[in-house]
């Protein structure tokens, strides 16, 4: 079974900018799909990146997921996990750089890896820093 990298972020509000922003920190134009459950999705060669702009996700592992909009997975298709989270830890990193944005980055929405500070205004929490690689 596969692993992913899922970045949970809030405010998912106005999706334009999301995806303005999501493609840039990608550096690459993300697209709409016809998928039922993603909403945009970019190939960045070795990997993609997946958004859906609302989950079902409640609090797991100490972890809020419920108070983030959308979310986007990072998938290695050849699943090679350190490039996976390496690839995912940047396009964190660089949204996070923005200020705009509650962000929470998990490994199968099972262990906690980075969280930014919650942004004022948007109702986001950052998620608990017990389990910190």
């Amino acid at each position: 079974m596969s692993e992913y990298h899922y970045v949970f972020v809030h405010p998912g509000q106005p999706q334009d900018q999301l995806i303005s922003d999501l493609s840039w920190a990608c550096g690459i134009q993300l697209q709409p799909t016809e998928s039922e459950f993603i909403d945009y999705a970019a190939n960045l060669g070795y990997a993609a990146v997946e958004v859906e702009f609302s989950h079902d996700y409640e609090e797991d592992q100490g972890m809020p997921f419920e108070r983030y909009q959308s979310l986007f997975t990072v998938r290695d298709f050849d699943s090679n996990i350190p490039r996976q989270e390496g690839l995912a830890r940047q396009i964190f990193a660089r949204l996070a750089s923005l200020g705009r944005y509650s962000l929470l980055l998990t490994l199968d929405l099972q262990q906690f890896i980075d969280a930014t500070p919650p942004i004022p205004g948007t109702g986001a929490g950052a998620g608990t820093g017990s389990d910190r690689n």
